[in-house]
Order: C-alpha cells, then structure tokens, then sequence
C-alpha cells in the first residue's frame, strides 16, 4: 500500500484557485492507497482537478502492472498479433480522425505499447512515440523515446500531427504538454486527442474517472481555454464512444446495492475492480444471487437507449477533439 503525501494544487487548466468541491474518491480500480482523494469543479474554466493528489515525485507509483495491460488482460505474454486484434477497433476509429490528411510526420504521446504507431506506419505515416513509463514493453520495436515529454529534444515545427489518446488526464500539468505540442507543429499541423469528460452522468454521479491516475477531468471549454491558449483552434468535438468506452450501465445496480446495505466504498470497490466483473453485476457480497443479476440485465436494458441520446448530445463520458495550428 502506497503512503504518499497529499498535495493541494490549482486549477491545472486555467490556475485559478476558485472551485466548488464536487465529491471524495479513492483507488477503487487497483487500491494501490486507501487515501481519499477530492474532486473539484474549477469556478473559471470549469474542468475537473484532483486535490489534494498525490504528490508528482510519486504519481508513478499508482501505476501497476496490470494498468498496461487491462484492455487485453492480465497476460504480457500475448504474441503481438492478438495484441492488435484486440484493438482492431479502437485503432480504426483513431485512424478516422486523420483519413482527411495526407501522410506525414506523426508523433504519439502515450504511446504504451506501440499499436497507434504500427498502425499509422501501415497507413503510410512516419509515426514515432513518447511513452513516460519504461516499463511499458514494445514487442514490435516501434520508435518509441521513452521518459518525460517535455525534458526531451524535437525539431521544433517538425509534425503535422501530434496526438494525446487518453493521456492528458493523466499529466501533472496539461498546460505544459499543450504548449510544447504546439510549438512542434508545422503552421496548419493538428492536435488529435481524447479526454474523459465532467459534463457526463458517468463522471460527475458514477465516479468513472481512474483516480488518482486521472488528475484532471474536461470539458469543451476548458479543452477549447487550453488550446486557444496556444494558437490551437478546435476544430472538433465529438463525445462518443468510439475510441474509449465509458457505459452507462452500472448506475441501477450500484443504487441497488447501496439501498440494502453496501456503503459507498464497498459498492465502488466492486463496481470499478477489474479482476472480477462478476463481483459487482452477478453477486450479493460475493455470493452468486439471481436478484442482482435480473437488476443488471434491466440495468443494460434501460441504459443503453439513454447512453446513446447523451452521447449525440455532447455528454458521453469520452470527449474527442481535434485543433489545429494558426498558418
């Protein structure tokens, strides 16, 4: 269990220290700490921030193993081809997001383990990565650097395009990711990237964001403050869940279960673990009970339809976008 000291910040988006408290989370995906973490709304801007959170010297140790590989499983032994079967889907919906481009020089910050890159290389990219973590392996021996993207040496203006797949959530300061990321844009280059987003039930009532690895939580404003900010105009917006999903089911169950006795951390602790779904959508206290899971078959019957009409509204939990660089 992690002891990390607890830091208070300012609003990671815009600096102000003017907010409105919005609710207490812990670890309940990894419980790497049972410290309680708190979830503020920036008065200004509007973007959701974590504070206190855990001190920047310590943010990698909220990262197990088991976070790199929670898409495919808990196996690092999977050859790469399956790999990338399992997102087969996900990278032909971030590819759509550049099909209006021609190829040219791409940079992927987040690059995990390579999949984006090898992909944009089969389209025709020239396509490298940064990835923070060391640890992170690469089976197909991308060109990935890897460490801090902003200590690190580009040709400045040598990109037509840079992307941010669910990464900016995760960095201690976004305004300093942003600022680098446009200075390394050709005049007309685009910024792609995708964030979880506060204005949805998911992230406001259900908790969905990873903390304390999501440190900031977005809006369109506060995306739209940011890149402005840096001669980035938004281009697009889309809060579907085409890339990364983020169901609204879950919602019927979890107030069902807190009706008849869980307390919020022990429903939370089922609902957001990843080892046993069973756990949160088929069992009473780990016990087998056909009542919960008629409550989670009318659960994913009532949600989705619901789901569906939120996201063409513009409150999915995901919030894509793309801006581009002044000529």
């Amino acid at each position: 269990m992690i002891n990390s000291r607890a830091v208070e910040v300012l609003c990671p988006v815009c600096d102000s220290g003017e907010y409105k408290s919005l609710f207490n989370t812990q670890d309940y995906t990894f419980s790497c700490t049972s410290d309680v973490f708190r979830v503020n709304r920036c008065s200004v801007c509007g973007c959701g921030y974590l504070s206190p959170r855990p001190a920047q010297k310590d943010i990698s140790m909220y990262y197990p193993k088991e976070f790199y590989w929670s898409w495919e499983g808990d196996s690092d032994a999977m050859s790469w081809e399956l790999i990338v079967d399992k997102r087969r889907v996900q990278l032909e919906e971030k590819a759509k997001w550049l099909a209006h481009l021609k190829p040219g020089n791409l940079l992927d910050i987040g690059a995990q383990k390579g999949e984006f890159l090898w992909y944009m290389h089969k389209l025709g990219w020239v396509a490298e990565g940064v990835e923070l973590d060391s640890s992170v392996p690469n089976p197909a021996e991308m060109p990935i650097q890897y460490g801090d993207f902003l200590e690190m040496e580009f040709q400045d203006g040598g990109y037509d395009v840079i992307t941010f797949w669910a990464v900016l959530e995760h960095v201690y300061d976004p305004k300093l990711f942003i600022e680098k990321a446009s200075r390394l844009l050709k005049p007309g280059g685009l910024i792609v990237g995708v964030v979880t987003n506060l204005n949805s039930i998911q992230s406001r009532f259900y908790q969905a964001d990873d903390y304390p690895r999501h440190l900031t939580i977005f809006t369109k404003g506060a995306v739209r403050k940011l890149c402005e900010k840096y001669d980035l105009k938004i281009t697009n917006f889309n809060t579907g869940q085409q890339i990364f999903g983020g169901s609204l089911n879950g919602g019927l169950v979890y107030m069902f279960k807190r009706l008849f006795g869980y307390s919020t951390i022990e429903a939370m602790s089922e609902w957001k673990q990843i080892k046993s779904p069973d756990l949160f959508w088929c069992q009473w206290r780990g016990e087998n009970s056909l009542f919960v899971k008629s409550v989670s078959r009318l659960d994913r019957l009532l949600s989705l339809p619901i789901e569906k009409v939120l996201d063409k509204l513009g409150f999915g939990l995901t919030l894509s976008f793309a801006a581009k660089k002044g000529d």
